[in-house]
């Protein structure tokens, strides 16, 4: 029973440490450790025995975005009904990673990796997570409600900015959390998808 107590303790503190770093790396690129620490309300010490550096949280941090990603397009249930409804769902799902998105672009060890290094590996990971809205894409460009001059990289590529420029929005708090997500719906439905007949 102790053993049970003190894992769930110590899995608490380390979602604690992963969430505080990416809300305080999402405002400040350089920030240091001990910003993070005071962010998740533990001690420097504390946050050391965890991530004993920052490589290993910055690492711990993909890992985690990648859980988060795979869940949030598992639950958009990309392969269900039309592909507009599915679209959106992804979307609304897609804003729920604005601070972790953020983070992912901003991050300075993310630019120009080795082609070898846990970073490159990271992005492999992530294409084969997504991968199921690039087949979301592909059959929205079949069934003609997704522009069909557009590469489905591309798509992929604008969909994670347009999420990137809504969550910005909001944190210079020019668009509530609602907002965003109703602008950047609009402006999927404008930017890429084939206007309807009767337009």
């Amino acid at each position: 029973m102790t053993d049970t107590v003190e894992s769930g303790s110590r899995s608490r503190t380390r979602r604690a440490i992963l969430d505080a770093a990416v809300r305080v790396f999402a405002q400040r690129r350089a920030a240091s450790l001990a910003d993070v620490a005071a962010e998740a309300q533990v001690a420097r010490s504390t946050l050391h025995r965890y991530f004993p550096d920052r490589a290993e949280l910055v690492q711990a941090l993909a890992d985690d975005l990648l859980t988060v990603f795979e869940r949030v397009i598992r639950e958009a249930e990309t392969d269900q009904g039309p592909a507009r409804d599915a679209l959106q769902r992804l979307i609304g799902g897609y804003l729920e990673l604005g601070e972790r998105i953020y983070f992912l672009f901003s991050e300075p060890s993310f630019n120009q990796p080795d082609p070898d290094s846990e970073v490159a590996r990271f992005f492999e990971k992530l294409d084969l997570v997504c991968k199921p809205v690039e087949v979301l894409i592909a059959r929205g460009q079949r069934e003609g409600v997704i522009a069909r001059n557009m590469t489905v990289d591309w798509i992929m590529r604008m969909l994670l900015w347009m999420v990137f420029i809504g969550w910005d929005a909001v944190e210079d708090k020019a668009l509530s959390r609602l907002q965003a997500q109703a602008v950047v719906l609009q402006t999927i439905e404008s930017g890429i998808l084939e206007p309807s007949d009767n337009q």
